[in-house]
């Protein structure tokens, strides 16, 4: 059968969504654990019925098994849109800073745990706008959607119609901060050719990764020079003169829990803390970061190193993982140390043992590009690239205009950055 939209009911016939739910997909038990509500519902007929659902965060814990079983199918990992982070941060975070997520399903799949093929995440709080963003708090250091390998071309497909149909006012989504070599941007790239959309570059930088299976020396010597990798190691020398130096790592959420409570306020101490911008400033964002940190521990998912002198923290590290890639999260170290780069330190001896661990493929940094010194210690690069595409060829014309806008609004607040960081002596962090 050729692809085509099943026929939506019109909105004098919506009240009875129930019965034409399950007419046409003849799966009352899947749908029945929706609320009455007639939001985000279509279905491409092929040969399995397909159909996606705009949820809020509630309503998408109630598919947390399903969700889970996508990430292990996934084309492209992003720890930061699994259940254990995103859910986590949308029951924690301001309502204004809560994403709702698309989800697409097929309901031909065997088993209801593996039938959904497509997660996205969006940042519509204040409702629907012409070019709609993929949702990507400060906390979260990739927007990749999470597409099921074998079905991800459905995914796609069945996302541009819901929002072609469901919101007429929309006429580009922007996916931020995506892989530009990865699969997932790959295939909107191909998709975008093979339905005449129109996709573009909004912004593109790159920032430093750190592959394993490599030896750190010769890395070292490749992103410095043999004068700074000496200056380092003397540094490190002064250090280990103050006390023992050893470095740690625990992954049991009991463990978790202390050390994410040392992280907090190792960081608090430092100049994050003086400006406000530490995590633990923020009730909301410190619970968050609680709560997920001990719940992907419980996954497996999670762990904390340290650098510890005579058993004291000097510089930490939160790490994710998502199947073969990891995630250095966020790093913190002790300032009054500053004059031994205990920051420094940390990282290269965090880089030797990650390069040692057979089971991780790449470890994102999750630091800006251009970073002052993660960029120093991995010369390796990752591609980063906000995407926008429109969402129909009828839509290219509006799309072109909403393009331009963001440009400019962009545009706009880099000058309003750069003023600012002119005028108080600050640099991007």
């Amino acid at each position: 059968m050729t692809n085509q939209l099943i026929p939506f009911p019109n909105k004098q016939t919506r009240s009875q969504m129930g019965p034409w739910i399950n007419e046409s997909f003849g799966l009352p038990e899947f749908t029945a654990r929706r609320k009455v509500e007639p939001v985000g519902l279509r279905a491409i007929c092929n040969d399995r019925p397909l159909r996606v659902d705009l949820m809020d965060w509630q309503d998408a814990s109630d598919l947390t098994v399903e969700w889970e079983n996508l990430v292990s199918r996934a084309m492209e990992p992003n720890v930061f849109l699994e259940p254990g982070f995103a859910l986590t941060a949308a029951q924690h975070f301001p309502a204004a800073l809560r994403p709702s997520f698309l989800v697409v399903s097929d309901a031909a799949r065997p088993t209801a745990a593996d039938r959904i093929i497509g997660v996205c995440a969006l940042d519509v709080a204040g409702g629907f706008r012409p070019l709609t963003k993929g949702w990507l708090p400060k906390q979260a250091a990739l927007g990749t959607p999470l597409l099921d390998a074998g079905q991800g071309v459905e995914a796609i497909d069945l996302i541009l119609a819901w929002f072609e149909r469901e919101q007429p006012s929309t006429v580009g989504l922007l996916l931020p901060t995506l892989a530009d070599d990865g699969p997932t941007a790959t295939l909107l790239r191909e998709r975008a050719s093979a339905k005449s959309l129109d996709i573009r570059i909004v912004e593109m930088g790159e920032r430093a990764i750190l592959f394993g299976g490599g030896d750190v020396e010769t890395m070292l010597h490749k992103a410095m020079s043999t004068k700074h990798i000496k200056e380092i190691r003397r540094l490190r020398r002064r250090l280990s003169e103050l006390g023992e130096l050893v470095y740690a790592s625990v992954s049991k959420p009991a463990d978790i829990r202390m050390a994410v409570e040392s992280f907090l306020t190792l960081e608090a101490s430092g100049w994050k803390g003086g400006r406000g911008t530490a995590l633990l400033c923020d009730p909301s964002t410190a619970a968050f970061v609680r709560t997920m940190t001990r719940r992907l521990s419980a996954e497996g998912k999670c762990h904390v190193d340290s650098l510890e002198l005579d058993g004291v923290p000097v510089a930490m590290g939160i790490v994710l993982s998502s199947g073969k890639n990891s995630f250095l999260w966020k790093i913190a170290y002790d300032e009054s140390k500053s004059a031994y780069s205990p920051g420094v330190q940390f990282t290269i001896e965090f880089t030797r043992r990650r390069t040692l661990d057979k089971g991780i493929i790449v470890t994102d940094s999750c630091a800006i590009p251009d970073h002052p010194m993660i960029d120093r210690l991995r010369p390796d690069k990752l591609p980063i690239a906000d995407i926008a595409f429109s969402v129909s060829p009828a839509a290219t014309k509006g799309f072109d205009k909403a393009f331009r806008r963001e440009m400019l609004r962009r545009k706009l607040r880099a000058y309003a950055k750069r003023a600012y960081y002119a005028a108080t002596g600050r640099k991007a962090s």
